[in-house]
């Protein structure tokens, strides 16, 4: 990794404090940026759309939701296979046989989603994907859920 020198720093600072940025808009950009590259490199997956994954065969993709049992037995997406993101790790030899084919991640809103799609891009998967909107996107589009239970 390439040392910053500390003179180069201080005079990119000044620099930047001359076009108007005082040191509390410098930290916010820098943090803002730092979060930005943190969180893409975190959810490195590909956004498929709900259209693209039904033409997908169901029997050619796994649709893996990782919200809590008590989620999915409210609601969840007909064809979808409910792993809590808790258990997704103790679950892995389970889904080995996904790990070279479509696999399909959702949760509520996309933050558990990214962690699992993380976890197994990590463990090998090679082709998982994101499912656009989530379950929030799924259920604003109106499209069909099955509930479990009552």
């Amino acid at each position: 990794m390439k040392k910053i020198k500390t003179s180069s720093l201080s005079a990119s600072l000044t620099k930047a404090t001359r076009l108007g940025m005082n040191k509390k808009s410098i930290t916010r950009l820098l943090t803002c940026l730092y979060l930005f590259f943190v969180s893409a490199s975190t959810m490195a997956a590909e956004d498929i759309s709900a259209d693209a994954m039904l033409a997908m065969k169901a029997s050619e993709r796994l649709l893996l939701d990782v919200r809590t049992v008590e989620e999915y037995t409210k609601a969840h997406i007909p064809t979808s296979v409910n792993i809590p993101l808790s258990e997704i790790e103790t679950n892995l030899t389970r889904l080995s046989d996904f790990k070279n084919s479509p696999v399909v991640v959702y949760c509520r809103s996309g933050v558990r989603a990214g962690k699992a799609i993380a976890l197994l891009e990590d463990n090998g998967f090679t082709n998982v994907m994101h499912l656009e909107g989530d379950m929030m996107g799924w259920e604003t589009e109106n499209r069909p859920t099955n509930k479990l239970g009552n």
